[in-house]
């Protein structure tokens, strides 16, 4: 083959050979000039140990990649059935010696249900006192409504578990700081429900963040646009409630907010926010929606989207008050929110969230760096990155059509590094108390710059969590305002 890093343009126009070998692309030529696409002969690439060590590696750096039956089975605790918790289960028991022993929900009906599920060798319970005192179980998911987090998480650590805990870690800074006080105690592995940090697309991103790819980094661009017949179901639920949820953003968009801090490594410095309840505004024609006559052409209409309801609960919803009216005049959180902020690093963005997507949900993201803009849609599963300098061509990361399974590929990945961490075989998933706060504290400072409409500043203290036993005197809210 011709001369390495040849100008692509001189690859594409003139052949003769030239070639460029570029991530994890290799851009090539024929000697004589015929087009390697259609000139019926194969071509395999080998690389050397020095092109290797020139391609820049975007997986995830560090992380297990495989499992291996550990020498004791590890019993399991699920505590909280709806559709994250048996979600987690099964796919937590695909690991060969992972076995669940508790099913604990406060509803008769689905801890009846799961055992069927997963098999009479589990206990059912309604009280997850007796599971968590077991001296058999290692390992408990948190799964229940965000707001009952720390009772259950607090419990566990505190029994020796080690724990999975959905997002958000809690609904105020008070419960999350007594959670990770009860963490940090236990010596046990803490794993967030943050599984986008696992998913290969954000790892990639952050792989090229780390690599310099982009330079310096000045401005991050987020959004969250979820499906509007997702959207409606967080206005039907518990969610509906921020003393329930925290908020949407708290309970939704924690997850965005975290990735900015993990890609760019950074946390906010001073964040303000703007957002309201537009499209779900207005009063309830009925207060269920198997008892409205406007059913047949309302787009809300409850379909039980996103969650695992019982035979009982199937037959009769609004029995349970699981297909409230979207236009219910109890909720409190908005339905639209954008946030725009700095970190502590300089870099300027924004995020934006809005439940009124026509097709799908998708998360969009853009960062711009002095070098290179990255530009991706993670549920494509691809970005593309494109360069200052004219002489290089755009580089695209993809895995467009292949099978991730949930979250993009993140729920497995996180369930199998957090199992590993616990059979001590990898670095425990969550090191600081600051890495677990981040995502949480910039949530609640926007909701509060939202509320109030000031401008949150935040430091290094307000994500940090006592080292004594006594959390009780933490702040609900340990964020400082100014006015704009």
């Amino acid at each position: 083959m011709g001369p390495a890093h040849s100008s692509h343009d001189a690859i594409r126009r003139a052949g003769r050979g030239a070639y460029s070998f570029w991530l994890n692309s290799l851009y090539f030529s024929t000697v004589d000039g015929s087009d390697p696409n259609s000139n019926n002969r194969s071509y395999t690439a080998m690389l050397s140990p020095s092109a290797k060590d020139m391609e820049l590696d975007l997986e995830a750096e560090g992380r297990a990649v495989d499992w291996s039956t550990p020498a004791r089975s590890f019993r399991c605790a699920v505590v909280g059935l709806g559709n994250r918790g048996l979600g987690l289960a099964q796919l937590a028991r695909r690991f060969s010696g992972v076995e669940i022993a508790w099913l604990v929900d406060q509803s008769k009906e689905r801890v009846a249900e799961a055992i069927k599920l997963f098999g009479r060798s589990a206990k059912g319970a309604m009280d997850p006192t007796a599971a968590l005192v077991d001296p058999t179980v290692d390992i408990v998911f948190v799964t229940v409504p965000d707001y009952l987090h720390r009772g259950v998480a607090e419990a566990a650590f505190r029994a020796g578990k080690h724990v999975f805990l959905e997002k958000p870690l809690a609904t105020t800074a008070s419960d999350a700081a007594a959670i990770l006080a009860a963490w940090r105690q236990s010596g046990r592995i803490l794993q967030l429900g943050y599984v986008l940090r696992q998913a290969p697309f954000y790892a990639a991103i952050r792989a090229a963040v780390r690599k310099g790819m982009l330079g310096p980094e000045r401005v991050v661009a987020l959004t969250e646009q979820l499906d509007v017949r997702h959207g409606a179901t967080f206005m039907r639920r518990w969610h509906a409630q921020s003393s329930h949820s925290g908020g949407l953003l708290v309970h939704k968009a924690c997850h965005d907010l975290d990735l900015i801090c993990w890609l760019l490594e950074a946390r906010p410095r001073a964040v303000s926010s703007f957002g309201g309840l537009d499209t779900f505004a207005g009063p309830p024609p009925a207060t269920s929606c198997s008892r409205c006559n406007r059913r047949a052409t309302c787009p809300y209409v409850d379909t039980g989207l996103h969650e695992r309801r019982t035979a009982a609960e199937l037959m009769d919803p609004a029995l349970y008050g699981l297909d409230r009216c979207v236009f219910r005049m109890d909720k409190d959180i908005v339905d639209n929110q954008v946030v725009s902020f700095v970190l502590d690093t300089g870099v300027r963005g924004t995020f934006c969230l809005a439940v009124q997507g026509p097709v799908r949900s998708e998360r969009r993201i853009t960062i711009i760096g002095d070098r290179a803009r990255l530009d991706g849609v993670f549920e494509d599963g691809r970005f593309t990155v494109t360069f200052t300098d004219p002489e290089r061509e755009p580089f695209l990361w993809s895995i467009e059509g292949q099978s991730q399974g949930g979250h993009g590929g993140g729920d497995h990945v996180t369930m199998l590094d957090f199992l590993n961490a616990c059979a001590g075989r990898a670095q425990a998933p969550v090191t600081s108390a600051e890495d677990a706060m981040r995502g949480l504290i910039f949530a609640l400072a926007a909701e509060r710059a939202r509320r109030e409409e000031v401008v949150v500043r935040l430091d290094k203290g307000d994500f940090a969590v006592p080292f004594s036993p006594t959390v009780e005197a933490v702040r609900d809210e340990p964020l400082r305002t100014a006015t704009p």
